[in-house]
């Protein structure tokens, strides 16, 4: 809140209030987990015997974004599967209503379910790997779960959104310049560390 005050020079409150500013934070806290994916959940449960199509928020109690990984527990095996875009998943898998054995893809379709192929033929133990929306602040006082470097990216694009209601353009597309400048240098430093493989 402080900060995002700084950037707009409201240090008093004078023309926002503060319901207004959270609402933008909010939004503005979405916007950057959409971005970045930062915000990730390893939600756990089971794939069902013959149940090809699953709720995005698989455990229920989540606003899922989107699923990146999945891998389920066959014996004492985890084994990933692989993503396929809906439309190939389909066509590869999908053509034998019947055809029913241990899962090897998944697809993400629209923004409510995951489909997995082929359909199981037993229970699987299944962990999703998930992007879910960050809880909303209702005060000020309220704890943010997004992290450096991501955090430092949601006053820009709030910022963005105060001056746009406020039809000042020019500023609130300097603000979204620079919330997109900063958030490829934040997706630049998180992504760049680690070593795939230290044999390839």
């Amino acid at each position: 809140m402080t900060d995002v005050r700084r950037l707009l020079h409201d240090s008093t409150g004078k023309y926002w209030s503060d319901p207004e500013l959270i609402d933008y934070i909010n939004e503005a806290r979405n916007q950057v987990v959409a971005d970045t994916g930062c915000n990730r959940i390893l939600q756990t449960g089971t794939l069902v015997i013959g149940q090809e199509a699953y709720a995005l928020s698989f455990c229920g109690q989540t606003d899922t974004f989107d699923v990146l990984n999945i891998r389920i527990k066959w014996g004492t095996m985890w084994y990933q599967l692989d993503y396929k875009a809906f439309g190939q998943l389909s066509t590869l898998m999908r053509a034998w209503s019947t055809w029913q054995q241990r899962p090897v893809a998944f697809s993400v379709y629209g923004n409510s379910s995951v489909y997995i192929a082929p359909v199981p033929d037993q229970n699987y133990p299944v962990e999703m790997d998930t992007v879910v929306a960050p809880g909303m602040l209702v005060n000020t006082t309220d704890q943010d779960f997004i992290s450096f470097p991501y955090v430092g990216l949601v006053k820009f694009y709030a910022a963005y959104l105060a001056k746009f209601k406020e039809q000042s353009y020019d500023e609130a597309n300097a603000f979204k310049k620079e919330y997109y400048e900063r958030l490829a240098a934040a997706l630049r430093s998180s992504f760049t560390r680690r070593i795939p493989s230290m044999y390839s």
